[in-house]
């Protein structure tokens, strides 16, 4: 008889699981963008669908016994949103999942108890909508606060009484002892690697004797850790209470410092490319780097190597960083093939809190042309350059504020034993500013030659991140089919990011440019172009598509990874 009940009851089983291929949100739903709009209802019942660039994975599937998770997913959802009295209910459809959202009434704030300093931190209003992210996030704003400001020892209650029946209402007291008042002591380093404690506290972004602020403890770690030599990394600040003054200690392990890495990718400029790296990022200590490496790519190839060394003393001018990097590439260009050899001899300096480089650069140009236009032939170019970036981005992959600037000098001299004689400038500004939910953007690019030059070391614009109406490299004169750049550049882009969910959005741009035939003389014709664009935030960057139309109607279109901001 036993053996009867089980074969039924795994019978029953058997019958009553089945699965589902599509799940669908009904009821108090947002359509397009919300609290409930279906990308935030799939990531609370923790369902993910494939990205569109990993088009072999298949869409997920679903089984009945998930059905009362998803319910109870949503239910605690809407509670932390401030609905405490929604209702969801399910029911299925031949292979449909179907969840019907009631949110019903809110819950609102009925008073807030807290000390007048830091009301301005509360995101929570008498008679608004309690929501538990604003509750937690007033706590966190607070605590940073005192964080920031010399108060790491401080001690807060926070409590939100919830009355779920009549009056429908939440109270909220939040009681803070900020403790003592502290400031930074002595920094002690317990290194094992093969490297000079000063290269390490040079990293420290504090100062003996400050007010203790945990974001400059943060950015001490985050300093150390971009040296990409430590698998362990320990900051440690000890509060004794007898005394206001925390000495820090920082412990250190070196980890695995030689790296090999490989790349696949596809942008319309390159098309597809592939290559690969082998960088050793403490290259007999000291933070010493050696890299050698290939790029492939549809327009070319190009084989490198270099050294760094961070820290290089000298008597007088102090220290100095030093890079030496030596390249081959053949590449394919609309209107000619260049095989170029550059040999760059590089040395760094931080002056007035800005980091400074200037050298020497050789570089050996072979090229082919059967236009006109553009000469074949050999040139030999030896100049002096200079560069200075300030990078302020909160992002290197995705930056939402911030700004970008950059400045490069390069002076060709027949005093140097080059062939040619010019000056060649080139600034570029960015600033990025997040007004939500929108993130807008604006780029220029201002370039200068001082005479012609030949057409290699022209200025060109049109391209994924430039005027992305045009082609790469293809705005402006041509001659016989060939883009043929200019001796001065104007190119500037503005743009509206407006973010979907946390990783979709769409952008709509505007870019202008001109290219000069003639030095210091901007009275060629400005090229405009408007488009539109989707990004999508991968593990690997921003997978980027635009669509760019000129003003006669012609378009681009350009596919590429990571933001022209």
């Amino acid at each position: 008889m036993k053996k009867y009940l089980m074969i039924l009851i795994l019978f029953t089983l058997f019958i009553s699981a089945k699965t589902f291929t599509k799940i669908e949100f009904d009821g108090d739903v947002d359509i397009i963008t919300g609290e409930f709009d279906r990308a935030t209802l799939l990531k609370v019942c923790h369902i993910e669908y494939p990205p569109i660039y990993k088009f072999w994975k298949s869409d997920p599937t679903f089984e009945s016994e998930q059905i009362d998770d998803f319910v109870e997913n949503l239910e605690n959802y809407a509670y932390s949103v401030g609905y405490y009295r929604a209702k969801i209910n399910s029911k299925t459809h031949n292979n449909k999942i179907i969840l019907y959202i009631n949110i019903g009434e809110a819950i609102r704030v009925k008073s807030i108890s807290m000390d007048n300093e830091f009301k301005r931190f509360a995101l929570l209003e008498k008679g608004k909508r309690f929501r538990t992210k604003d509750f937690t996030q007033t706590k966190r704003k607070i605590t940073r606060h005192l964080e920031e400001n010399g108060y790491p020892t401080y001690k807060m209650e926070a409590k939100a009484f919830v009355n779920r029946d009549r009056p429908y209402q939440v109270d909220i007291n939040i009681s803070i002892d900020k403790g003592k008042k502290y400031y930074f002591g002595k920094t002690e380093v317990n290194n094992s690697s093969n490297m000079d404690d000063k290269l390490i506290t040079e990293q420290i972004f504090y100062e003996e004797g400050e007010l203790y602020d945990i974001s400059k403890v943060e950015e001490s770690y985050d300093n150390i850790y971009r040296l990409g030599v430590f698998e362990k990394i320990k900051v440690k600040a000890d509060f004794n209470k007898s005394s206001e003054v925390a000495p820090l200690n920082i412990i250190l392990k070196e980890g695995e410092t030689k790296e090999f890495a490989s790349m696949l990718g596809y942008d319309t400029d390159e098309g597809a490319r592939g290559g690969a790296e082998y960088i050793d990022h403490n290259f007999f200590g000291n933070l010493r780097e050696f890299k050698v490496g290939a790029k492939i790519a549809e327009k070319g190839y190009r084989a490198y190597t270099g050294f760094y060394d961070p820290r290089v003393i000298r008597p007088l001018i102090g220290d100095f960083s030093f890079r030496n990097e030596l390249s081959y590439q053949n590449w394919e260009y609309n209107g000619y093939n260049e095989g170029l050899t550059v040999e760059r001899v590089t040395l760094g300096k931080k002056f007035v809190n800005l980091d400074h480089f200037f050298g020497f650069q050789l570089e050996y140009n072979e090229i082919e042309s059967d236009n006109g236009m553009i000469l074949d032939g050999s040139y030999l170019i030896n100049s002096l350059f200079y560069r200075l970036v300030i990078d302020k981005r909160d992002s290197l992959m995705d930056a939402k504020n911030g700004y970008y600037t950059s400045l490069y000098i390069e002076k060709a001299m027949k005093q140097l034993a080059s062939e040619i004689d010019y000056l060649k400038i080139l600034a570029e500004g960015r600033y990025i500013k997040q007004l939500e939910p929108m993130v807008f953007a604006i780029k220029v690019r201002l370039g200068r030659l001082s005479q012609e030059t030949p057409v290699f070391k022209h200025f060109f614009a049109g391209g994924a991140m430039s005027n992305r109406g045009y082609e790469y490299r293809d705005l402006g004169l041509h001659y016989h089919g060939d883009a043929i750049g200019g001796v001065g550049l104007i190119d500037t882009s503005l743009e509206g990011r407006y973010y979907l969910s946390e990783n979709f959005s769409v952008v709509g741009f505007m870019d202008s440019s001109t290219i000069s035939q003639e030095v210091d003389k901007f009275e060629d014709d400005w090229y405009r172009s408007y488009g539109m664009g989707m990004r999508y935030l991968s593990i690997i960057g921003p997978l980027r598509f635009d669509i760019g139309f000129q003003e006669d109607g012609d378009f681009a279109l350009h596919l590429g990874i990571g933001q022209v901001f």
